[in-house]
Parts: C-alpha cells; structure tokens; sequence
C-alpha cells in the first residue's frame, strides 16, 4: 500500500496539471460566432462592419473541423 506522503505528493501532482489545463482554456465570453468561415470572405472585416470590435476565425470546440466566425463584443463604458 502507498504511504500517505506519496499519495498526497500524486494527489498535488495531478491537482497541478488539471490546473495548467485549466488555465491554458481561450476565454471566449467575449465572442459571438456569426456563421462559418468559409462562407465569410473577410471575418474580420464583416464583424467590423457589423458594429462589433473585429473579429476572427476560430475553432468553436476543439474536435471541430471547420473553423466559425467570431465577433468580438464592444463594452458599452458609458454609466447605466
């Protein structure tokens, strides 16, 4: 049987690695996907002119093949 210090020592070890995990996650709370890249010439350029702060071509999940159109969302800085 393992003793404590060793199962407490593998119980931080992985605790450490699910949190680098974790951490290295793309926040896209700030995202709005609009359609699929392949039918929007220029994601950037659309987003843009569609009142947001710009916009990119990302991978929705990570198992995706296909890459969406996502708009950043403008923060409104004015006092409600």
């Amino acid at each position: 049987m393992a003793s404590p210090s060793k199962s407490f020592f593998a119980f931080l070890y992985l605790a450490i690695l699910l949190t680098l995990n974790i951490v290295e996650a793309e926040d896209r709370s700030n995202l709005i996907p609009i359609g699929p890249c392949a039918q929007i010439p220029n994601c950037n350029q659309t987003c843009i002119a569609s009142q947001f702060k710009g916009g990119k071509c990302i991978k929705w999940y990570p198992t995706s093949i296909k890459e969406t159109c996502a708009c950043f969302v403008k923060y409104s800085t004015s006092p409600v």
